[in-house]
């Protein structure tokens, strides 16, 4: 069993979950969470290895041989309301597929408000079909699983604006 709370520098993700909050446009809010999840894999020790941009329906094989899907937003984890806000596990882009079926084991949410990270089993998610999409949720927060609370933000990323990075790097490339 990995101990995330344990094995992954969340100080580090915090940091580079930072550096990305300029990636707010729908073009660039896929890649801001591959690089957050990129983060992941490095800052895991090799405990978490990023197959996002492979496999479907999870983001991460643990090295405890489990699969790991990691959902990320400002607020996740509610003070006054017995459930977590509900956050999209599936986009079907308009066509609306259904519940899918279980593709990962536990589920890493990452509140990027709170700087809190839980994790949670498939098995306590419930899901809701909302249009075109899956939406999900922890109807009882106490089996969420906290592994990082009010984490303070690695500095070596401060002053970091990846989104400047990046777009800076492909004018670079463009002959």
């Amino acid at each position: 069993m990995i101990d995330l709370k344990r094995d992954v520098n969340w100080n580090k993700v915090f940091g580079v979950i930072n550096s990305v909050s300029t990636l707010t446009r729908n073009q660039t809010r896929p890649l801001r969470t591959e690089i957050v999840e990129m983060a992941i894999d490095k800052y895991s020790n090799g405990k978490l290895k990023y197959v996002g941009d492979t496999a479907d329906g999870m983001d991460f094989e643990g090295s405890d041989g489990l699969r790991y899907e990691c959902k990320m937003q400002g607020t996740i984890f509610q003070p006054t309301v017995p459930h977590t806000k509900g956050v999209i596990l599936r986009n079907h882009r308009g066509k609306n597929l259904g519940v899918p079926p279980k593709t990962f084991d536990k589920m890493i949410f990452i509140d990027t408000g709170k700087c809190k990270v839980g994790v949670v089993n498939f098995e306590d998610l419930s899901m809701k079909e909302n249009d075109s999409n899956v939406m999900c949720r922890v109807d009882d927060q106490s089996t969420v699983t906290v592994v990082a609370d009010g984490v303070t933000a690695d500095k070596s990323y401060d002053g970091l604006d990846m989104e400047k990075v990046i777009f800076e790097a492909i004018h670079r490339s463009l002959k």
